[in-house]
């Protein structure tokens, strides 16, 4: 068997026009008997992928867990940013 890819799902990269999140599942990606990944590509146009990074398939449960807790830390802080205080600029994308 050759390398062989699964689109799993794209999606909508936030403060682009055409940015997208692909997710991609890799057999062989390395060669024979290299183990299956899922490949994450970050795009912020419509083009290839600017940063990729492949997670062992081994290992997406635990990736998710970090995911997780980075989320529950981040809404737990206050960073100063607040998703969407744009819409309620006086000028950009808000304002009445």
């Amino acid at each position: 068997m050759s390398k062989t890819t699964t689109l799993i799902k794209t999606i909508k990269l936030p403060h682009t026009n055409d940015g997208k999140i692909t997710i991609v599942n890799i057999n062989e990606p390395y060669g024979e008997f290299s183990t299956p990944v899922t490949s994450i590509g970050i795009s912020l146009d419509d083009s290839d992928p600017e940063w990729i990074v492949h997670i062992p398939i081994a290992k997406i449960d635990e990736l998710i867990a970090a995911l997780q807790e980075a989320k529950k830390v981040c809404e737990q802080s206050d960073t100063g940013y607040h998703l969407h205080d744009e819409l309620g600029a006086d000028t950009g994308g808000g304002g009445a």
